[in-house]
């Protein structure tokens, strides 16, 4: 599946009037009847009185808007900028039905960014039309396979289909609470211009459903579930040293810039709707093929309180989580969930930590190979199964020294044939300076232990180290 364009979505307030107090004495006091919450705003929000009209579910319009989105896609590319692969016909899709899903060559940023962003416009018509989370994977599936099936004339692929279904939500619903956060509705003129326009860029379907339904200009208290009780943004800008197979004194000298948030609060936190809680960063890096070197995305799905007193708190987690790593040294990344224990430890009046130990099911993995087997993709896909292990000290909101260990074990299902092996660590120290400012240091280790079925196993390592200034926000 390409990625192409995307539409925008949105959502009224709501507001509630008082009594009328000035009423004569003969006359019941006049109340105006409560007004429904934002058509974008969270499903049972719990500002809003019971006896309040509840927006409803409109799951035919959120197919109508799926369709609608693969439509304006393909008549970009079909007409606009006249790729050949969007010159479909009834033979095309009678082909596409008849020979069913397979495995393609795309590039890997291609397959495991690129497509989970396009799932992210097909979630948001599902979002934005009132369809909860675990639903809207229908709608995510649906509007992959009709783009699949009718929308190229390759042969459908199956990686697209998990990646963009599965991939797609977690994008979406990270960028739609990032929009929210930028969304104002009390704000006028100019302020509220860019906050529209900022926001709409962020989750472009939902910024098309607000100008659709006159959100833009309708001024409404701000629902409070449009801010989490917990905030913290971060950047580190610095040198890397890429060592791929080789002693770091002789690596590849690089740049980097790195943004990172914590939505919410996975340890701590309510939890009452997916992805109340969950963690998003990104790099960019010179010197390498790919715009994007790192992405991650790590969301909460539900908790369960197991253990809480005034200084501990322990709950069991369940996680979902996109993960990307694109690298002239190695690639791996995608689809995964994750399951196991969160503990929270207060150390003093400001000190605190955290601790996190997770099983990680993968329900799709590319992993870079030497044989892959597919011509032009230098990558296998596969399951698999780990364990995550994930330390931090933090002051404040802080993270100072913070450590992530994992293993998995990855069975190809397209590609060499085989499994992998991965091991994957990394010990980070940023160090407060001055106010919001930081000096850091970061030591990252990757190894592959490759067992191939018609090759001889090849092992892999590869190590980062980084220096960076960081800002905190």
């Amino acid at each position: 599946m390409r990625l192409a364009c995307a539409l925008l979505v949105g959502a009224p307030a709501f507001a509630q009037e008082a009594p009328c107090e000035d009423a004569p004495a003969t006359e019941a006091p006049a109340r105006a009847g409560p007004r429904s919450p934002p058509a974008d705003a969270p499903l049972n929000e719990e500002t809003v009185r019971e006896d309040a009209p509840r927006e409803k579910a409109h799951p035919w319009l959120a197919v109508g808007e799926v369709t609608a989105i693969n439509l304006f896609v393909w008549t970009w590319d079909r007409v606009l900028a006249n790729k050949d692969w969007a010159k479909v016909s009834p033979s095309t899709w009678a082909k596409n039905l008849r020979t069913g899903f397979v495995w393609d060559a795309d590039g890997f940023l291609t397959n495991q960014f690129a497509h989970p962003y396009h799932g992210s416009l097909y979630y948001t018509a599902a979002r934005d039309n009132g369809v909860p989370y675990a639903a809207a994977l229908a709608f995510t599936l649906f509007g992959s396979a009709q783009w699949e099936l009718f929308a190229e004339n390759e042969l459908p692929s199956a990686n697209d289909l998990i990646n963009t279904s599965v991939g797609g939500m977690a994008i979406g619903e990270g960028l739609y609470r990032l929009s929210s956060l930028v969304l104002d509705t009390e704000a006028r003129g100019g302020e509220r211009f860019v906050r529209e326009l900022t926001a709409a860029a962020m989750s472009p379907v939902r910024g098309f459903n607000r100008v659709v339904r006159g959100d833009v200009t309708r001024h409404e208290p701000t629902p409070p579930d449009w801010r989490p009780s917990d905030l913290s943004i971060w950047g580190n800008l610095g040198y890397l040293k890429l060592g791929d197979g080789r002693p770091l004194a002789w690596g590849e000298d690089q740049f980097f810039l790195h943004a990172a948030m914590r939505y919410g609060d996975m340890y701590q936190g309510d939890i009452r709707r997916p992805f109340d809680a969950f963690d998003a960063r990104v790099q960019f890096t010179s010197k390498e093929s790919s715009f994007i070197s790192h992405a991650r995305i790590q969301g909460l799905l539900l908790k369960a309180s197991l253990w809480s007193t005034e200084k501990d708190e322990l709950r069991f987690g369940l996680l979902q989580q996109l993960s990307i790593v694109d690298t002239e040294a190695y690639e791996l990344g995608g689809q995964s969930v994750e399951a196991g224990l969160l503990h929270e430890r207060q150390l003093g009046a400001r000190s605190k930590l955290r601790t996190a130990l997770l099983v990680d099911g993968s329900l799709l993995t590319g992993i870079s190979s030497e044989h892959s087997g597919v011509a032009g993709r230098n990558y296998d896909y596969g399951p698999g199964l780990g364990l995550n292990l994930q330390v931090a000290y933090m002051r404040g909101a802080w993270e100072v020294l913070t450590l992530e260990a994992g293993t998995s074990h990855i069975v190809v299902v397209d590609g060499s044939g085989g499994s992998h092996q991965v091991f994957t660590g990394q010990l980070q120290a940023d160090i407060p300076v001055y106010k919001r400012l930081g000096l850091g240091t970061e030591l990252n280790w990757f190894h592959r232990h490759s067992r191939f079925e018609s090759y001889p196993d090849v092992e892999k390592d590869a190590y980062q180290l980084r220096v960076f200034f960081s800002v905190h926000y």
